[in-house]
């Protein structure tokens, strides 16, 4: 089969206790060309959109009070992705994957109401067929309340920890930032990431808080462990600090199932 197709589909939300689950799109893309033989390069691929072959189906969490905090890739699952003739997507092997279906890199609103997560297979429905079907579960992290809890006044310079409650970050880096006119920057190292908390905050040894703004992250895996780290530009430049961690207090997972049938049409 050779054919590109790019549709979008709207269906009506499942309801769940606390959240809500729509679909807010559909992406479908067929095989595109390669040289064949000797002539054959990485790069030469003509690919439509620059997307590989596949099937994505994004997925829209809305909340109706709480935080979304995040969402599990690992406990959400995927039972049914297929067309309407029966060709199974999980069967499909994902490019660069051993996974037949992912969930793409799920993104939060900024106001924490809204999570979009992109469920993709590298199956492809066959010539005739009408829908996509869809069925499974996410795990969505959600909190309404907060703590702030205060680490001890420490020297700001690298390699020293800074401890809130039994949270504990290395301070890898602190100084002016190589670009931006912020006068000081500090990197922090952690077994958690910033994502888990509402906010970081940082005070000066007198108690008064400087203005923070998040720069930078990321994360590396190995083993089962994973680092992750995050960087803040500061307002002033302090010899000593406190780190402040706003941390959610009644964080709880809930179970969103969805199930749907995806058409062409709007």
């Amino acid at each position: 089969m050779k054919y590109t197709l790019l549709i979008l589909g709207m269906a009506l939300g499942v309801v769940s206790a606390q959240l809500e689950v729509s679909v807010a799109g559909l992406q479908v893309v067929g095989e595109g060309y390669a040289p064949k033989g000797d002539d054959k390069k990485m790069g030469q691929e003509l690919r439509a959109f620059n997307w590989n072959a596949g099937t994505k189906i994004a997925l829209l969490v809305k909340s109706k009070g709480k935080t979304i905090i995040g969402m599990d890739e690992d406990g959400s699952k995927v039972t049914v992705f297929s067309d309407d003739k029966g060709t199974d997507f999980t069967k499909v092997k994902r490019r660069f994957s051993r996974k037949s279906v992912g969930f793409g890199f799920p993104r939060l609103s900024e106001d924490g109401m809204a999570l979009m997560a992109e469920v993709e297979s590298s199956g492809i429905p066959q010539k005739g067929a009408q829908s996509v079907l869809l069925k499974g579960e996410l795990l969505v992290s959600v909190a309404s309340k907060s703590k702030l809890s205060k680490s001890k006044v420490t020297e700001l310079k690298k390699g020293v920890k800074l401890t809130v409650g039994k949270q504990s970050f290395e301070v890898t880096e602190a100084g002016k930032p190589d670009w931006g006119d912020d006068p000081w920057s500090v990197e922090l190292k952690s077994n958690v990431s910033y994502k888990d908390f509402k906010a970081f905050k940082f005070y000066d040894a007198k108690g008064e808080e400087i203005k923070a703004d998040k720069k930078g992250s990321g994360s590396m895996g190995m083993f089962g462990k994973r680092t992750y780290t995050v960087t803040f530009n500061l307002a002033r430049k302090v010899d000593k600090i406190v780190l402040g961690l706003d941390g959610w207090t009644d964080l709880e997972v809930v179970k969103v199932p969805f199930d749907f049938t995806v058409e062409a049409g709007l």
